[in-house]
């Protein structure tokens, strides 16, 4: 008996589109994830290519059009682009995305239910989630791994596969349950299967609480930092008449952080309320002099003018207690963000940018920063979401990475939380802390294990202090070799689709 006689294909692809939603946040059930794809899988027993692919898209639609319509309000309401533009281009990203679910049907087309898709479905979703993230600029969003965030056993793996790993197990495990469903209802349901990936899922938790407690047990070097959170709402953000309100807070913040005497203190994303480098000289010198009477170094973000305004960037400075200066420009541009991709092809993308001041210029360099004897990389807002730059400042000698962001942009919305789920992969990867400093929330301290320490709510006004320990420098196998793991899963879902020796019988 097949099981699409037991499943509504659609209906079922929905649930599954529903399940990945209540995975993460605002929701952040993350057991959810273990079976959230289990009936899309069972939807694809019995149908054609065209109609898995449908039912794929469908989940892709759902999931994303459920997690990622706070893009609306960047777009329109922040950024001043129409709202018939707004939604268009929210519409186009939605569906861009949901074409890989629905490129992952058109793989279970090939699969059924049988034993092809415990072995192929794993390494195919694999593939298709990396290609998300790095395709088109990438967008490595919601990726499967990222809802076991605050599971720090679960994740440990990242050190070897990089999010990959996690996301290969959830998989795996979705599929051994759907081949298990399936075969009972055709009644050959054995539980082999189901023990196996019950042994796998519990190996992998040991193995992580073991990794964690062997860097427990090696000690490193103590970091404190006070991270400031101004909390400055984004339609006040470059209002000129608050210029003076917004400067004064964070100067007041930063002499309530140095009571704690950290090792640094951070602003968020463009903290400083005008261009930095524009010659803004009775600022400059107050910011001098703030930082000489904290007594600790400050980061901050701005934005930063060369020329004439010909080139802006989106900068991290960190300004020492003698004075001296070294800077950061951001390279990975946020789209419709920061830059216009196409702009003078696609007709309506004429004269639209929702800069923090014109067109963004990406950065080159990459070196990272000397703080207090450690050197610490630095990203600013989604830069964090993609793996490689904080494996490159690791690669550089840096043993903390900083990701100053603004989030402001996604009003009260879980954008920011979501944001923040890929912190402790990051952290895990590299085997180093992450500290995140966020205009309006979260803010947050996450040490080198992936474990969130500490964190602020949304939209409050505060200085979040917290030590963690930067352990002594080992490069992790994913830290050396990158993404190995999956470039051979790539490797394995091509020969799966092209070959398929476990394809089920056709009828």
């Amino acid at each position: 008996m097949r099981s699409d006689k037991h499943f509504a294909p659609l209906p079922a692809a929905a649930l599954s589109g529903a399940l990945l939603i209540l995975s993460f946040p605002p929701f952040g059930f993350h057991f959810l994830a273990w079976v959230a794809l289990v009936p899309l899988m069972l939807s694809a027993d019995g149908l054609k290519p065209a109609g898995i692919m449908a039912c794929g898209l469908a989940a892709g639609l759902l999931f994303f059009g459920g997690s990622i319509f706070w893009v609306y309000n960047a777009l329109h309401s922040f950024g001043g682009i129409n709202p018939v533009v707004s939604v268009l281009l929210l519409m186009i990203l939605i569906l861009y995305l949901s074409l890989y679910f629905g490129l992952f049907g058109l793989v279970l087309s090939r699969l059924g239910t049988g034993p092809g898709l415990v072995v192929f479905a794993p390494p195919a979703f694999v593939g298709l989630e990396f290609v998300r993230g790095r395709l088109l600029t990438g967008f490595p969003w919601e990726l499967l791994a990222h809802s076991q965030y605050k599971l720090p056993a679960m994740i440990q793996i990242a050190s070897v596969t990089g999010s990959a790993g996690v996301t290969f197990l959830i998989v795996f495990v979705n599929a051994v349950v759907a081949h298990h469903l399936a075969s009972r209802m055709r009644g050959a349901g054995v539980p082999v299967l189901l023990l196996a990936a019950v042994a796998c899922v519990a190996a992998n938790v040991v193995w992580g609480l073991a990794q964690i407690r062997g860097m427990e047990g090696e000690g490193g070097t103590k970091f404190k930092a006070a991270l400031v959170q101004g909390n400055i709402e984004q339609d006040k953000k470059w209002d000129q008449r608050y210029r003076e309100m917004i400067a004064q807070r964070y100067f007041d913040m930063t002499s309530e952080a140095s009571a704690h005497r950290p090792d640094l203190i951070v602003w968020p994303e463009a903290a400083a309320p005008f261009a930095y480098v524009q010659g803004d000289t009775n600022y400059s010198r107050a910011l001098t002099n703030a930082v000489r009477n904290a007594g600790s170094p400050l980061l901050f973000g701005a934005v930063t003018m060369e020329g004439r305004g010909e080139r802006f960037y989106n900068s991290a400075y960190l300004l020492s207690t003698a004075g001296s200066e070294a800077r950061y420009d951001k390279s990975h541009l946020v789209p419709f963000g920061e830059y216009v991709p196409l702009r003078g092809l696609i007709p309506f993308t004429k004269g639209l940018t929702a800069a923090i001041a014109g067109d963004t210029t990406p950065g080159r360099d990459a070196a990272p920063m000397r703080i207090n004897g450690l050197s610490a990389g630095v990203q600013i807002c989604y830069e964090i979401i993609f793996p490689e730059g904080a494996r490159d400042f690791a690669a550089k000698g840096a043993r903390i990475i900083v990701n100053i962001t603004n989030d402001a942009w996604y009003g009260r919305t879980a954008a920011s939380a979501q944001h923040m789920t890929s912190l402790p992969f990051r952290a895990v990867e590299n085997r180093t802390p992450v500290l995140r400093a966020a205009n309006t929330g979260i803010s947050c301290f996450v040490d080198a294990t992936g474990r969130i320490r500490s964190q602020t709510g949304l939209f409050t006004t505060t200085v979040l202090t917290d030590e963690v320990v930067v352990p002594p420098q080992r490069p992790t196998f994913y830290g050396r070799f990158g993404d190995l793991f999956t470039y051979c899963l790539l490797v394995t879902a091509l020969v799966m689709y092209l070959v398929n020796p476990l394809a089920p019988p056709k009828d």
